[in-house]
């Protein structure tokens, strides 16, 4: 019986999420934030999942504990990557209403590294729990929960074009989205004058 009510569950929280975003989304033209909304629910579902032992049984092959170690460590990194992130959006941003509603743009800090810390947060906290649970359903949804991540920050950036002009389109040649060695190296070449 309490399977049956786990669908429902998981289906209520992307309903709840999406239908959150979306009252406040379409209006602004604010694209990013359903994929945004989409991309949390799926993992939170995952973690309801997880948490209440929804996932059937792994049978004659357990999870392999290297992978889940791996998981629990993208887990947690996803979590503090994505309080860094709000903690610089509240400080520097001049939120406008929400913490990630910011009316400045932020070149700086995490932000200095990449431009999208929120969704490679979001796409982290999903492969790390897709690498703790090791089942066929949860990689397919946090395989969708990736792309959800990854396509809000597509759209987010041509939202900011719009919203910050060639301010941001300079920032966009100069921060990478996601890859944060990348970020890293040319933030130390910036450092030197040499970018």
């Amino acid at each position: 019986m309490e399977r049956m009510w786990a669908p429902i569950i998981c289906a209520g929280i992307w309903l709840g999420f999406i239908v959150y975003w979306v009252a406040g989304s379409f209006p602004k033209n604010r694209i990013y934030e359903v994929y945004a909304g989409c991309g949390i629910g799926v993992c939170l579902s995952l973690l309801l999942f997880g948490v209440f032992g929804w996932y059937p049984p792994h049978g004659d092959s357990p999870p392999l504990r290297a992978l889940a170690l791996g998981g629990t460590v993208l887990y947690w990194a996803s979590v503090a990557l994505v309080l860094l992130a709000f903690l610089a959006l509240a400080r520097r941003g001049q939120p406008e209403g929400f913490i990630e509603r910011s009316t400045v743009l932020i070149d700086s800090g995490l932000f200095g590294v990449i431009r999208h810390p929120l969704y490679l947060g979001v796409a982290l906290w999903s492969m790390g729990l897709v690498l703790s649970i090791q089942l066929v359903l949860p990689a397919m949804l946090g395989m969708a929960a990736l792309g959800c991540a990854w396509l809000a920050g597509v759209k987010e950036d041509e939202f900011n074009v719009r919203k910050f002009g060639e301010g941001y389109r300079e920032y966009m040649a100069v921060v990478p989205a996601w890859n944060v060695w990348k970020g890293l190296r040319r933030r130390r070449l910036r450092g030197r004058g040499e970018a």
